[in-house]
């Protein structure tokens, strides 16, 4: 049986856009175009909020066939949502606990909406190396009554242990070396949302590639039929890969699109 890819999920940061010049390239843009000229569908799959993309334009217009956020906790397509997978509402009051007992910076996620308990000069710093405005201050006991996807401390190693420590229902994504981490559900991952974003397309593991950068897209890599790591990704991403394009910089993003055309035309099919 022969598959070719129907289907690409990309990763936003690193990946579809470049952290330096805060843009997605213009050889980027013009692979997506290719890719769907060729009738493949075209997916992101990121650790942002919806309001993140919107609001800061993240990408830049470009449509997608559907977007699965939060690290694979929220998936949608246009205004339906097709997989949502909260925090258990227990994890979520142990944070706010904890929060009393010893003040952190700490941003919330529903579906529709992101806020943050305080700002200071660690989540300034983080938000202006990533791009992206500082998130409303709310009062964040509105979390106890609402479904929140994705949890965004503001700490150190030390301080994610601690909170490891005490929030055992929950997965934690280190993506700031020094400053902040995704907490999760225990097993939630961008793959999981991947699956049940592919389920509701009817194509298969086999038949998607995934391209990203960051230990938060491993999951997406191995789980793809063609996994692709861009130049610019860790050595622990590149070794779970198939494939390595080169950096954001080099244009990697074009020539992993075009590393699955090729793999499309040119005999590259999967077959069983």
């Amino acid at each position: 049986m022969e598959r070719r890819i129907k289907a690409i999920f990309f990763d936003i940061d690193g990946t579809l856009r470049d952290f330096q010049t805060g843009r997605i390239p213009d050889s980027t843009k013009e692979a997506l175009l290719e890719a769907r000229k060729a009738g493949i569908l075209l997916f992101i799959a990121t650790g942002r909020h919806k309001l993140e993309m919107e609001e800061e334009d993240l990408l830049e217009g470009i449509p997608f066939d559907g977007y699965v956020t939060l690290n694979g906790q929220y998936c949608y397509c246009g205004e339906r949502v097709i997989y949502d997978f909260p925090i258990d509402p227990v994890e979520v009051d142990k944070t706010l606990t904890l929060l009393e007992e010893e003040p952190f910076p700490c941003l919330f996620m529903e579906g529709d909406c992101m806020y943050i308990n305080m700002v200071n000069s660690m989540v300034e710093k983080v938000q202006l190396e990533i791009g992206t405005r500082i998130p409303q201050v709310l009062n964040v006991e509105r979390a106890r009554s609402q479904r929140i996807y994705q949890i965004i401390p503001y700490v150190s190693y030390d301080m994610e242990s601690k909170l490891r420590k005490h929030l055992v229902g929950c997965e934690f994504i280190r993506w700031h070396d020094e400053m902040a981490c995704d907490v999760i559900p225990a097993g939630g991952s961008k793959w999981r949302g991947i699956m049940k974003m592919s389920a509701h397309y009817g194509f298969s593991a086999h038949e998607m590639a995934a391209i990203g950068d960051g230990t938060n897209d491993i999951s997406m890599i191995t789980g793809a039929g063609l996994g692709i790591a861009m130049g610019n990704a860790s050595d622990t991403v590149k070794e779970a890969a198939g494939y390595i394009t080169d950096s954001i910089e080099a244009d990697g993003l074009k020539k992993a699109v075009f590393h699955i055309l090729d793999y499309n035309s040119l005999g590259g099919m999967i077959h069983e």
